[in-house]
């Protein structure tokens, strides 16, 4: 059975993944074949995250934002050793990128936004559900959208007319962005296109709201805690390709 089969609260045996890289990501973590977990009996929707990339040599964070379900694939070790995932940390924890669950496709979007094996980084605070509420101006069609925080992070690009680089999430109010890349898995693309949020664009943020945070159990990340006590959130496209029996 694929681990999003599996029953709850019982120990479980790691069989087979089915794509070498998540395989190979798995075993640097200490999960290989064979090691033995338990699927928590509830999923995890991850809070976003404001994170800092710790430049070693003068301390100084180049702050990014993360969605949830990417914060998830994050796995930290904590100067105190504990290794945990990333949306779990403390505001003002601090370690080193020990790992990512993840497929090749979300593992190279986490790289492009800054986040690589052994790099230092500082969770600055966990962020509450937001819509950010956005102009498009795609080739001249104007449409008014709203982005999740999720989406939001996953659009880089430039601030207009001579700014930095960085992400439309953390863009301000009336603040013209130019579109300059996509990141993230195909439905995530697709999405992103279906709103006009796509290379080339610019894209005007009006407001950020609150938004009411919903729970899809499908969506969810799986929650496991290994033998040695190591807890790993793994994303249901994640899970399907790992089958695990019960021992």
């Amino acid at each position: 059975m694929t681990l999003t089969e599996a029953p709850s609260d019982v120990p479980l045996e790691l069989a087979a993944v089915a794509r070498r890289e998540l395989a190979d990501r798995l075993r640097r973590l200490g999960v290989d074949l064979g090691a033995r977990f338990i699927r928590s009996g509830e999923g995890v929707n991850a809070p976003s995250v404001r994170v800092g990339l710790v430049n070693t040599k003068d301390n100084h964070p180049n702050e990014i934002v993360l969605g949830g379900e990417m914060a998830a694939r994050v796995m930290v070790h904590l100067d105190d050793d504990r290794k945990l995932p990333l949306p779990e940390l403390a505001p003002g924890d601090e370690g080193h990128v020990e790992g990512l669950v993840s497929d090749c496709i979300c593992a190279n979007a986490l790289q492009q936004l800054g986040i690589v094996e052994n790099d230092r980084i500082r969770l600055v605070r966990r962020l509450p559900p937001m819509r950010y509420v956005t102009m498009v101006n795609d080739g001249g069609r104007m449409a008014r959208v709203a982005l999740s925080d999720g989406q939001a992070a996953m659009i880089r690009g430039r601030f207009l007319p001579d700014g930095p680089e960085g992400q439309f999430a953390l863009a301000r109010v009336n603040t013209a962005f130019l579109v300059e890349k996509t990141l993230g898995a195909p439905q995530m693309l697709a999405s992103l296109k279906n709103l006009g949020a796509v290379p080339g664009a610019q894209l005007t943020l009006v407001e950020v709201q609150p938004s009411q945070q919903v729970a899809l159990a499908g969506h969810a990340s799986i929650k496991l805690v290994t033998q040695d006590g190591l807890t790993l959130l793994v994303h249901p496209h994640d899970a399907v390709k790992m089958t695990v029996l019960v021992p």
